[in-house]
């Protein structure tokens, strides 16, 4: 369900759609370097980007070359490979009155790069706040004791246009986790959410 996007009406209009995780607390041994399973947590933010046609048109993520979309406005904080520190771990900022008037929804996702599920990973959460006050404006405990921990992605949610809300933006919750076996394409799969 839909809800207005209830952020601070300034300058840019920015929000931030965060993750943040624990960092891996059981120690590794030889064998687990030998077998390949002594990396750390690697989760990685991304938001994909629409047009008023539905049309999947940008995209912005934590590597270097996709760590700022075409227009300047949507642009990610930079790669956390370990979870480690407090607050955010990766985070993207929008800057919505910077957008161009036919980009029309934002859809954020989480996906671990590294050899792990999200019942591996404690203490995965993901926020969209304000990016005047830092006021979480929607908040999501990822796969926390449900038959999804087992995946290893998370579709967390929607910013889209909507001439109802007083921002002129809203949001709609998805917390789905798709088996990346049938993703080929994100841009493609994440259609079915406009």
């Amino acid at each position: 369900m839909a809800k207005p996007l209830l952020f601070t009406v300034k300058a840019r209009n920015r929000i931030l759609a965060a993750i943040s995780w624990d960092v891996r607390a059981k120690k590794t041994t030889i064998m687990d370097h030998l077998r390949g399973t002594n990396q750390q947590h690697d989760l990685d933010l991304s938001c994909f980007v629409y047009n008023d046609s539905g049309e999947y048109i940008d995209y912005v993520s934590a590597m270097a070359q996709d760590s700022m979309d075409s227009t300047g406005a949507i642009y990610h904080s930079g790669d956390d490979a370990t979870g480690e520190g407090g607050g955010d771990d990766e985070a993207i900022s929008c800057e919505l009155a910077g957008l161009p008037p036919d980009t029309e929804s934002l859809i954020f996702v989480v996906e671990i790069r590294s050899d792990h599920t999200f019942a591996d990973v404690a203490g995965t959460t993901a926020r969209i706040a304000d990016g005047m006050t830092n006021k979480n404006l929607f908040e999501l405990d990822i796969a926390a004791g449900t038959e999804n921990d087992g995946a290893r992605a998370c579709v967390i949610a929607r910013v889209f246009r909507d001439s109802r809300s007083s921002t002129g933006w809203a949001y709609e919750p998805i917390d789905d986790y798709p088996d990346l076996a049938e993703v080929t394409d994100w841009g493609s799969y994440l259609e079915r959410y406009l």
